[in-house]
């Protein structure tokens, strides 16, 4: 189902661009698996402070704990109130509104949390939220309609603060907005950036796109016809438009685009002769080392993923917000439904994958946008990065009834 999420795109579906060089090459068995899972490895050890041991220890626990969060979720029903992983102790925090329901949390294996709200109440203020921003209501894909939040930079539902986290960007305040939300009390808390959301406007899973402008996201297929898909993000593309991969080669046309009110598009791939698709990312340019990525996943807060794109490579971070609305700066309208993590993301990596460090590695979304500063990710001043991709499951569930879409 579409749900709102805030800003910046990194990358999330099922698998990357591969890029051949020859209609007649035949990449997958040439290339190394290992070397670029190693990649990976180093790249979370780098941005995450982590031994070799740790990186793939963490891997397993992760694993363990996407498995358990989907359990719980459904067996908690209305007593459920958000959840994260806890990085530091390799535990899924599962928050109850019951104090009956502890036992049963922490009999499956989780730490609970006793909290006031649950997450269908703070779900359903951000929902009020979406449709005072113009978002046009009931399922589907719509365009904005008219804002009356103008100056507030993106709202979420953190479940480490069992509240709606309501952004603004510093000096951009305006009080008409704040009053908006202030009725909903305590279950409403805030949070300033010093610098705007902005989309990054260039697309790579891993490869370069459209002349080095974003990233390709994830390799995608209609296991019925065998047909090929690319998916990026939207603001990478238009709809009808022809898109081209490294060298200029031609790859496909774009079938449908959603920019803003969501961000990921869908390319068609009209050149099979050409480029040899599968389930790999990896880092520009191609034809190196590449990984296998398997499934989706819509992993908690707090889940380790890492980002392949055109002009930082290979990032880590942490997932830090899920299901965010985000107002890019000079953008229409906000965008909804958006991860945001701690991955270094800058101008070209935009439409990139994004992956979950999981037991296998778990496609999640595509690169978005980023709060950047002088065109840099914050990290390289010092600060926290602030990144966002546009979750896979939203793209699957919505391409997948149209095409047929599935990741490889």
């Amino acid at each position: 189902m579409r749900r709102p999420m805030i800003v910046l795109v990194t990358a999330a579906v099922a698998c990357a661009l591969a890029v051949a060089t020859q209609s007649t090459a035949v990449a997958a068995p040439k290339r190394g698996g290992t070397a670029t899972t190693d990649e990976v490895l180093v790249a979370m050890q780098r941005d995450l402070g982590l031994t070799a041991t740790q990186a793939k220890g963490l891997r397993v626990q992760e694993d363990k704990a996407v498995k358990l969060d989907g359990s719980l979720r459904d067996s908690l029903g209305s007593s459920f109130g958000g959840s994260w992983f806890d990085a530091r102790t390799g535990e899924l925090v599962v928050n109850v509104t019951d104090q009956a329901r502890v036992g049963e949390v922490t009999k499956a294996g989780a730490r609970a949390v006793v909290v006031r709200h649950s997450e269908a109440e703070l779900d359903a203020i951000r929902a009020e939220l979406d449709t005072l921003s113009g978002k046009a209501p009931g399922a589907g894909r719509a365009k904005n309609g008219t804002s009356v939040l103008t100056g507030l930079a993106g709202w979420h539902v953190d479940p480490k603060t069992n509240s709606v986290v309501v952004t603004t960007v510093k000096g951009q305040e305006r009080p008409a907005a704040l009053s908006a939300v202030a009725r909903y009390g305590d279950a409403v808390t805030y949070e300033q950036l010093d610098q705007a959301p902005r989309t990054a406007n260039f697309m790579d899973g891993g490869d370069e796109i459209n002349g080095a402008s974003c990233s390709a996201g994830f390799n995608l297929r209609n296991p019925s016809t065998g047909h090929g898909y690319l998916l990026t993000a939207g603001h990478c593309t238009s709809g009808g438009q022809a898109n081209y991969g490294q060298g200029g080669v031609f790859f496909g046309y774009t079938l449908q685009s959603w920019f803003p009110t969501f961000d990921d598009a869908l390319i068609s791939a009209d050149n099979p002769g050409y480029w040899f698709q599968g389930p790999w990312v990896d880092t520009n340019p191609s034809n190196g080392g590449f990984i296998n990525v398997s499934g989706y996943s819509d992993s908690p807060v707090g889940t380790v993923v890492c980002k392949s794109g055109i002009t930082t490579k290979w990032t880590c971070g942490t997932i830090t917000v899920k299901d965010e609305t985000v107002q890019y700066n000079g953008v229409s309208g906000p965008v909804y439904g958006l991860t945001r993590h701690s991955a270094c993301v800058e101008p070209g990596d935009s439409g990139g994958a994004n992956v979950a460090a999981l037991s296998v590695w778990s496609p999640e979304g595509v690169t978005s946008g980023a709060s950047l500063l002088f065109n840099r990710c914050l990290s390289t001043y010092g600060l926290t990065n602030v990144s966002w991709y546009f979750p896979i499951a939203d793209s699957l569930a919505f391409y997948g009834s149209v095409y047929g879409v599935t990741t490889w």
